[in-house]
């Protein structure tokens, strides 16, 4: 199975990932907590698709500290679009822990400072898979437009991972009846 940085490549957003690379490495060096979430975590966590920005899982206590070393490192931020671009024009997001990961959802992004919320893949800090997927079932139990992104997110990790309904135990419990329903899906029931 191809790497991240490999999927990248051959689907032209090697950029991307240098992105992503860059900004774990400024917000390393200014010891900035964070992890990669959204669409590059789900090609981390082995599901090869296409993403076209960087969502990046912080404390909102560190805003500051994110802003000095982002732009330390070549980013800009754009108020308007409250993001941060890099030199390349590629979207970076912050996405704030405490903050809820779908409209009206019971479940909040975890701290990433947490060792049981954050796993490294290729080098870079990552939701653990369970985190990820929770938050991909909440954002799309709360938002119609991206449901269907999100829950083929989740259809695609199942099947990566050949997880049952068992795996529901390990999620938020407002979560679990979709995420079995999910399973049935991607096993083709």
């Amino acid at each position: 199975m191809p790497t991240a940085a490999e999927t990248y490549f051959m689907l032209g957003h090697q950029t991307l990932w240098d992105v992503a690379r860059d900004c774990h490495r400024a917000l390393e060096k200014a010891g900035v907590p964070h992890a990669i979430v959204g669409g590059v975590a789900v090609c981390l966590h082995g599901y090869q698709r296409n993403t076209v920005d960087v969502d990046l899982l912080v404390r909102g206590d560190d805003t500051r500290l994110i802003k000095q070393a982002l732009e330390q490192a070549g980013f800009t931020w754009s108020a308007r679009q409250a993001e941060f671009r890099s030199p390349s024009g590629i979207a970076v997001q912050c996405v704030l822990s405490g903050e809820r990961a779908g409209k009206g959802s019971e479940v909040v992004f975890p701290d990433p400072g947490e060792s049981k919320a954050v796993i490294e893949c290729e080098g870079l800090p990552v939701l653990t898979l369970a985190a990820l997927i929770e938050s991909k079932l909440a954002c799309g139990q709360g938002d119609l437009r991206r449901t269907h992104k999100d829950f083929a997110d989740v259809v695609e990790l199942i099947a990566i991972h050949d997880l049952d309904s068992a795996y529901a135990r390990r999620l938020h419990k407002s979560l679990r009846k979709t995420f079995r329903e999910l399973v049935k899906h991607a096993a083709g029931g």
